[in-house]
């Protein structure tokens, strides 16, 4: 078995075919974007294997070869994508999904087509199939994360699409803990798809779920229009009260030979598909095993018929396809036996070891940065002096590549013959020394950050961000693996001070905790991450607030809130930022704005290890606009996807923002963008003119000046008196509100006035 999870399901894009990154095989950058169909392709060179009929005699494709090319070409990136194996890429971004994701988006027929071929429907799918036709349909499927869940949605969608013409695209739950159904977009004929948020503590989907559900059918039902939801049996059972009859389609388990067939079909057809299934031995591989396990097959058996074999490996009396049959097997084993017999030859050496490690971490690396890495690794194992690479005296990178029975290719990058060799390594060495796992994950993390210049050849920022790709994707599949997030940790920490690195790092958990069969794991992780507030650990509760910030924060905006509220209790600076932008992101989610604002309004009137992080996170919905209307805070506006916001709430926001000069030049803009408002839109003047009188009505701090103060020196900045071409309406808005603050002062001050008893009775 190799590192990926079993049981992974398929990711769901929220816009766009698979694309944005860069071919694995040939480095050529991936066209299948945008639009519906495929795009330009590469020359057969890009995928060596393919068969090369349909070219024509200049060099050029026909349209049906271009576009099955086309087609393998998505389906290959959708294939490692699924199993979080951006190893594979050779792009400089760790996914290619994932910048796509855009909340609401339509799915494009590129990625459908991807999808519908090579989706095995199980026993049962017809009859979801024509359930979802009908107009106001919901269609709940019941199946546990990795099991095909996503995939079987998408197929329903896509076919949906074929027949109807439906527009169809995800749709998130929201940041409470029941649905909306005023969330339902009013588009007419379009099929959503709808994620349930795992439950995890003080976080649940509400148990009247089901019975929503009628209300929801009704509303679809208007529009010509359609749900899927996706849940577990578990989650299901407790939420399902009240649920139309028939909403759970009965779909039978998809058979793997099937699932393996439809793909490598679709992917590498210059195969016999059917040959390969049937094949007893893989056979055996592919049965029973989830669909993320029959992935791993299948990108073994691609990997074994497209790799070229050393030929002292080969048996004269095997002929090519049991070799490759073999091949499969024992990768699917780990090649245990092979590494065995490679670690205990006589005469093996540390380094020699080291060597065969560190190429199969940097995969893709030039040779001359693997032969550097493995000096570094070798000195952090050993904790000895450091091994000299100048001169003769050690061996040169020609007779490490011959050692460890790989290949110098013509880029001089280090290749492996053997499928799935180089997660085999990998995996040997952590089962076979424990004892050096510490220090390799302390190399491992630090080794994308390398710059190294003893040689002529240079270390590119593509090169680093590839590394980056291989480490980060191995961290986090050992991290779930094994339950632990060590090795997550100390990527995230050596990676803090790189911004391209640090960007890398946020794409790759942000893909995680959407990914089918990780998101629970690293959902828990993030949790954890953001109640950290020690110095050292500032990285993880500083990448927490960024993932939150970002397209899982707007599909569980509930789980992000909860998250953000722990970070807000931050005493750093650069998390305080980042919870910044994080409020501002959430807000474009009109469902979240009730429970965000309440949130907001909680950390500035709490303790104060909030009070920072509630102030910037007022400010940032302060000075954040309306998109309907550029004038107007979002704040004071209203319309249908706006909530109502209570004056007190709105007071005690812009009280903790007014008793600091920390923000002060910000404090100043979210004034005048207020004042701004109370010009141009006088049915605001009175809210404004309470919200900030009321935020001033209250003592300063001891030692400080009194809000008031600070106030009205703010309102001289927005407008100073006198000015030259001064608005009339600004300066005499500035004098009414000023007038209006020296008299809520004179209320104040009275009661506490000395009175003097005279002959004709109390006189001040």
């Amino acid at each position: 078995m190799t590192f990926a999870e079993p049981g992974e399901d398929l990711p769901l894009p929220s816009s766009g075919a698979p694309s944005g990154a860069e071919n694995h095989e040939s480095g050529m950058r991936r066209e299948v974007v945008t639009g519906h169909g495929y795009a330009a392709v590469p020359g057969p060179a890009a995928y060596p294997g393919l068969p090369l009929e349909g070219i024509d005699a200049g060099g050029g494709f026909d349209p049906g070869a271009r576009q099955a090319l086309a087609l393998a070409r998505a389906v290959a990136d959708l294939r490692q994508e699924a199993l979080f194996n951006f190893g594979e890429m050779t792009g400089v971004k760790l996914t290619a999904v994932l910048e796509q994701m855009l909340e609401h988006s339509e799915l494009p027929d590129a990625y459908l087509d991807t999808v519908r071929a090579v989706f095995a429907a199980p026993e049962g799918y017809a009859a979801a199939l024509s359930q979802l036709m009908e107009p106001g349909a919901v269609v709940v499927l019941l199946r546990e994360p990795g099991a095909g869940r996503s995939f079987a949605a998408q197929a329903l969608l896509a076919d949906l699409r074929q027949r109807t013409g439906a527009r169809v695209g995800p749709l998130s739950f929201g940041g409470g803990s029941r649905f909306p159904v005023r969330r339902l977009p009013l588009e007419e004929n379009v099929a959503y798809l709808l994620e349930l948020p795992a439950d995890e503590e003080k976080f649940e989907v509400a148990e009247d779920f089901g019975a929503v559900l009628g209300r929801i059918q009704y509303t679809l039902g208007k529009r010509n229009s359609r749900l899927v939801v996706l849940t577990t049996p578990e989650q299901w059972a407790r939420i399902c009260r009240g649920a139309p009859p028939g909403v759970v389609p009965l779909l039978g388990q998809p058979d793997p030979a099937k699932i393996a067939a439809a793909w490598l079909r679709a992917e590498a057809p210059e195969l016999d598909a059917s040959k390969w299934v049937q094949d007893d031995r893989i056979a055996g591989l592919l049965r029973n095993q989830p669909p993320g396990d029959v992935l791993q097959v299948v990108s073994l058996i691609i990997n074994a018929t497209r790799g070229r074999r050393r030929s002292t490996s080969t048996s004269a009396t095997t002929d090519a396809f049991t070799q490759q049959v073999l091949d499969v097997v024992a990768a699917r084993n780990n090649w245990r036996s092979s590494l065995l017999q490679w670690h205990s030859k006589e005469g093996r050496t540390s380094f020699q070891r080291n060597f065969l490690l560190v190429a199969a971490m940097f995969r893709n690396a030039p040779v001359a940065h693997v032969y550097a890495q493995t000096a570094e690794l070798s000195e952090q194992l050993s904790k000895r002096e450091a091994v000299a690479l100048e001169g003769q005296g050690s061996p040169g990178v020609i007779e490490m590549v011959d050692s460890i029975d790989a290949e110098l290719a013509a880029d001089d990058t280090v290749q492996f013959s053997k499928p799935g060799w180089d997660d085999a390594v990998l995996n040997y060495f952590w089962v076979d020394r424990p004892m050096a796992r510490t220090e390799f994950l302390a190399w491992m993390a630090k080794a994308p950050l390398a710059r190294t210049t003893k040689f002529l050849e240079t270390f590119t920022p593509e090169d680093r961000l590839l590394l980056a790709n291989r480490v980060g994707a191995f961290a986090v599949r050992w991290a779930v693996r094994h339950g632990k997030a060590n090795p997550l940790e100390d990527v995230v920490i050596a990676w803090r001070k790189d911004d391209a690195l640090w960007t890398a790092a946020v794409d790759l958990i942000s893909a995680a905790a959407l990914h089918p069969t990780m998101s629970r794991f690293v959902h828990a992780v993030l949790l954890r991450w953001s109640k950290n507030a020690g110095a050292d650990r500032a990285a993880l509760q500083k990448i927490s607030v960024e993932v939150c910030a970002g397209e899982f924060g707007r599909r569980h905006t509930g789980k992000a809130l909860r998250r953000l509220r722990h970070a807000a209790e931050t005493v750093h600076d650069d998390v305080q930022a980042s919870l910044y932008e994080a409020v501002r992101n959430l807000w474009a989610d009109a469902s979240a704005r009730p429970t965000l604002f309440s949130s907001v309004v909680e950390w500035c009137s709490a303790d104060p290890s909030r009070a920072e992080a509630g102030r910037r996170s007022f400010l940032a919905l302060a000075t954040l606009l309306s998109k309907e209307d550029r004038g107007l805070p979002v704040l004071l506006s209203t319309g249908e996807d706006q909530p109502d916001f209570p004056t007190a709430d709105l007071i005690s926001g812009w009280r903790t923002l007014l008793d600091s000069g920390s923000v002060a030049d910000d404090s100043a803009r979210a004034v005048g963008l207020w004042m701004d408002a109370a010009v141009e839109y006088p049915d605001q003047r009175p809210v404004v003119f309470n919200v900030l009188r009321g935020a001033v009505d209250t003592a300063g701090r001891a030692g400080g000046s009194h809000p008031r103060h600070r106030l009205r020196d703010l309102l001289y900045l927005w407008q100073p008196v006198p000015a030259v071409d001064a608005d009339p309406e600004r300066v005499r808005l500035r004098h009414e509100l000023v007038d209006l603050l020296d008299h809520d002062r004179s209320r104040s001050v009275a009661l506490y006035r000395p009175v003097r008893m005279g002959r004709g009775g109390p006189t001040p």
